[in-house]
């Protein structure tokens, strides 16, 4: 059975109802899912402006089609400059301009806030950050460059986005752009955001798996180190594993035994080498030269075996300085 409401929507589009059948009438769309259908077919936003649809003769309902395709039309734009103000959130967070630095920084402290309900655990003292930080960087990822570098940029774009369509809806006629259509926005939004942080959050325990088992090691810069100094030595990648015996020196290293966990030393007398593996994972890790101690910088201990010890020693300790 059709609806009693049906027949009062193009009434209601063109304004001719009393104010209060005005008001119910928008009530009840909020919830009849078979009057939404119809009102949108008098303002689907495909249709052309330069032919009316064969019942409709109100230059009201047509002005009504024309604001859903302006309207859609803003939201998307307000959606696109939201995103991309929300890339250089982070470059306002030390403005000196106080109102600029409200504004402007706004995404990036909420993406921060958000953020930090999840993975504020992961988040090391600034003295032990890795040397790739940077200004505004969140340091939820300590170690893994590229992820901490995303989180810290498209997060905040991301919510700056969803600010900017909220504004456009609010901006729209309330009639064409039900809060149903809101709901849905926001949903979708909150689906969008869920997938962001799970990926966020899969993608560093990856990385992170491969570092706890010295897995795909695919390069490392090797400093020496002594004491409270260090200096360059040398750097493997892909094109030195060409060499059997950085290949080696990779393999022994990979085949560590797992210790007790330990403290990354401040005084050091050995190799720091700053390595990088397959997945983005990118962390320091000291070798002491005299007992094959191997200490990572998330705590993680392994022991080199003397004879293999031996072997690294010999090729990074007759290696010079370049």
């Amino acid at each position: 059975m059709s609806c009693i409401y049906r027949e009062k929507i193009k009434d209601y589009l063109e304004e001719k109802l009393p104010p209060k059948e005005m008001e119910t009438m928008e009530k009840h769309l909020e919830s009849c899912a078979e009057c939404q259908a119809e009102l949108d077919k008098y303002l689907d936003p495909k249709l052309s402006l330069e032919v009316k649809p064969p019942d409709v003769e109100d230059e009201v309902l047509v002005r009504k089609i024309k604001a859903r395709i302006k309207g859609m039309r803003r939201i998307i734009l307000y959606g696109l400059l939201g995103f991309i103000l929300g890339l250089f959130s982070r470059f306002y967070t030390l403005d000196e301009f106080l109102l600029t630095k409200a504004m402007m920084a706004l995404p990036y402290k909420l993406a921060e806030f958000v953020l930090g309900i999840f993975f504020s655990g992961n988040v090391v003292l600034s003295g032990d950050r890795m040397y790739y930080y940077y200004q505004g960087g969140m340091g939820f990822f300590p170690y893994h460059p590229l992820l901490d570098f995303l989180a810290t940029t498209v997060t905040p774009a991301i919510i700056a986005s969803f600010m900017a369509v909220m504004i456009g809806y609010f901006l729209s006629d309330k009639r064409v752009f039900r809060r149903q259509n809101i709901l849905k926005f926001l949903v979708t939004w909150f689906i969008i955001f869920l997938v962001w942080t799970g990926t966020l959050y899969g993608t560093y325990n990856h990385a992170l798996g491969k570092i706890n088992n010295l897995e795909g090691i695919k390069a490392l810069t090797v400093y020496t180190a002594e004491k409270n100094s260090t200096s360059w030595l040398i750097r493997i990648d892909q094109d030195a594993f060409r060499d059997e015996k950085y290949t080696k020196l990779v393999a022994i290293i990979s085949e560590a035994e797992k210790v007790t966990a330990k403290i990354y030393p401040q005084a050091k007398n050995g190799y720091e080498m700053l390595v990088s593996f397959s997945g983005g994972g990118t962390i320091p890790i000291y070798l002491d030269r005299d007992s094959g101690e191997m200490i990572v910088k998330n705590g993680s201990a392994y022991l080199i075996p003397p004879e293999k010890l031996e072997y690294i020693n010999g090729v990074l300790g007759g290696k010079k300085n370049d």
